[in-house]
């Protein structure tokens, strides 16, 4: 388990980036995928205010890369 908490003092972008590396060591794998959507992650929440839209393109972009990284997994399962 991460020892990451939340600080309310800091923005969003912060806390992302400090709960990015708390996780690093736990998963890399994961942490990739996080990484690799850093960009939509971010445009989740501006000036305070969620986006519905953008944590849609958020999530299906990690549904994507999930689905891409189960395939490789299995793929290289069954060589």
């Amino acid at each position: 388990m991460t020892g990451f908490t939340l600080d309310e003092t800091k923005k969003f972008s912060e806390n992302c980036t400090i709960f990015l590396e708390s996780v690093k060591d736990i998963d890399p794998e994961m942490t990739k995928i996080l990484e690799a959507n850093w960009d939509k992650l971010l445009a989740v929440v501006r000036a305070g205010e969620r986006d519905t839209k953008a944590r849609t393109t958020f999530n299906e972009a990690i549904l994507t890369a999930l689905n891409l990284h189960l395939a490789e997994k299995l793929e290289t399962e069954i060589e």
